[in-house]
């Protein structure tokens, strides 16, 4: 029989230790008496038929029979369900998993005790794990090394594990996954918590473990159901380092109409972040004055996920499909502040790369800069708004400006690692090292699986003081294969460690990605706002792959080459 084992590996951190297959009966016996105090105490709120869900994994786990643990299994032996049963047309076990799961967090909340083994079901699988807190601590006095915070010092680490959809969701297919995203936005508001971005948030829920270098201190997860008129959001914080629930709360809400579901979505992330991170009670109105008028529908919403799913990837085939349906978006909507200022961002981009937008506009940065500047007039208080209104006005060549919207946006959400991002990659397309680096390397430390392409100043930092591995590591890391500028610079960087044959590879998917660009380089790099001594030493390394005149007289190439400096400037 296979039976459990303490393991060394500790994937809850802190002070918690996995009890895995194969292992003393003495453990398993632990087991057992665990799941008989939870199924006979009062704080073990479910159904009979769920009681017998958490004895039946647990029981198999204990007997080895882990991989029959499926949906199937449970529906008939456990449900009642007959042999026809499928899992693809009958969500019955997810749901009552879902109560399940929510019901264990409720019994630890109210009834966990030191030292005792603990059962937990994770999401993605019905497969129970058992797990105790460290029995073995430093003795009392000796220190306990841990690792350099750093930022992390602002407080202490949450991340917002995805909230997970309930209950009949037609009308709002996405409303979990908007409510995650309003409760991260509500806590960064907040100097006393250190809170991972959306990216990762996603990430993390997508995957077993964490990336190396995200640790928490504390997870947020929780649920969110709809039934009929009426909004029900139940979230859990759990302390990483024991695996205690610290703190619940149970949350609802009438929908007055569906044009207002944003805003009640921010109200709720509004009263949730003050009761985790109260300071002044402000965040509730900075919320829903951030908002602008509310879209007629919820489709209206979708939409903005949609952008920030292209957002953080740049890919090009999403451009022209979320471009069009932004477009039918703010025509049905012409107030809706946050739908403008995407669709800013979008016509933004189309400068920057090339796409053709020539059916709406022959204009695209002032186009952008318009749309931005209206979604500044109907929601003063949107950090987005005046995100996208710095992007158009940075291509516009008014640098100064940009800044200045950056860092308005900034005051209005201090803690969003995005807008620390691109202030910090402005400021590197500036040379202003000092400034950009710690800005971008303190974004990614809180949001380290937001979109890559800020990551675009670090490859600007290291090609400037000559690391050109570094340079190229950095543009490795953008992972965005659809935009040409990331295999211009990755080019620029082999070509100055001698690798000229893959240097040449990566020019020639530049030149297809951006035909037309290569002869009038300098102008495309000089549009952007490079610094001309950047400009300079990326025409040179472009030269020694094409040294036929493809990109342009080598006459462009001013004096200053490598090494290259910062020039001093107060960090905006």
């Amino acid at each position: 029989m296979d039976r459990l084992k303490r393991s060394d590996a500790n994937p809850l951190g802190g002070g918690t230790h996995m009890i895995r297959p194969d292992a003393s009966e003495a453990l398993e016996t632990e087991v057992r008496e665990e799941l008989s105090r939870i199924l006979s105490s009062p704080a073990f709120e479910i159904s009979e038929r769920n009681k017998r869900f958490l004895k039946y994994v647990v029981e198999e786990t204990l007997e080895g029979r882990r991989d029959r643990i499926k949906a199937y299994n449970i529906a008939t032996e456990v449900f009642g369900r007959d042999e026809a049963f499928d899992p693809q047309k009958d969500s019955i076990v997810r749901i009552e998993a879902g109560r399940l799961r929510r019901a264990i967090e409720r019994y630890y909340l109210l009834s966990a005790r030191d030292g005792q083994v603990q059962i937990s079901i994770p999401k993605g699988t019905y497969v129970p794990e058992f797990f105790a807190p460290d029995r073995n601590p430093c003795p009392p006095g000796e220190p306990v090394e841990t690792p350099h915070r750093r930022l992390h010092d602002l407080g202490p680490r949450v991340l917002v594990e995805p909230l997970e959809p309930e209950g009949d969701q037609g009308m709002y297919p996405t409303l979990a996954r908007m409510m995650t995203r309003c409760v991260i936005a509500a806590l960064t508001r907040f100097n006393e918590v250190f809170v991972y971005g959306f990216d990762t948030s996603e990430a993390l829920g997508r995957s077993a473990g964490a990336p190396n270098g995200v640790a928490v201190d504390y997870r947020l997860s929780g649920t969110v159901n709809v039934q009929e008129d009426t909004i029900h959001v139940d979230l859990f914080l759990r302390r990483n380092e024991d695996s205690r629930f610290v703190w619940t709360q149970n949350v609802e809400r009438i929908v007055p109409e569906v044009g207002s579901i944003r805003s009640l979505c921010a109200e709720i992330a509004g009263e949730v972040a003050t009761t985790l991170a109260l300071r002044d009670g402000i965040l509730d109105s900075q919320a829903r004055d951030a908002i602008g008028e509310e879209p007629s529908s919820f489709a209206g919403y979708q939409k903005l996920l949609e952008f920030q799913d292209y957002w953080r990837s740049l890919d090009p085939q999403l451009f022209q499909p979320l471009r069009r349906d932004l477009e039918i978006t703010v025509a049905e909507d012409p107030n809706f502040a946050l739908a403008l200022a995407c669709l800013s961002m979008v016509y933004s981009n189309a400068a920057r790369y090339g796409y053709d937008v020539s059916d709406t506009t022959d204009t695209p940065l002032e186009h952008a800069l318009d749309l931005a500047r209206k979604a500044v007039q109907l929601a003063p208080n949107s950090s987005r708004a005046h995100h996208a209104k710095a992007i158009a006005e940075w291509f516009s060549g008014l640098v100064e400006q940009s800044l200045t919207s950056l860092q308005i946006a900034r005051s209005l959400n201090p803690n969003d690692p995005e807008l620390l991002a691109e202030l910090g990659f402005r400021q590197a397309m500036r040379m202003n090292w000092d400034c950009a680096i710690p800005m971008l390397e303190a974004a990614y430390a809180r949001n380290p699986l937001q979109t890559g392409q800020y990551r675009m100043g670090f490859f600007f930092y290291h090609f400037a003081e000559g690391r050109y591995e570094a340079a190229l590591e950095a543009t490795r890391a953008i992972d965005a294969p659809g935009i040409a500028q990331v295999h211009l610079a990755s080019a620029v960087a082999l070509s100055r460690l001698g690798r000229l044959q893959e240097a040449r590879a990566g020019l020639e998917r530049f030149d297809r990605l951006a035909p037309g660009i290569l002869p009038r380089l300098r102008e495309d790099l000089l549009l952007r706002q490079i610094h001309p001594d950047l400009v300079a030493a990326i025409l040179d390394a472009v030269h020694r792959i094409a040294p036929d005149g493809r990109a342009g007289s080598r006459d462009v190439v001013a004096a200053r080459i490598l090494p290259l400096r910062s020039q001093p400037e107060i960090c905006r």
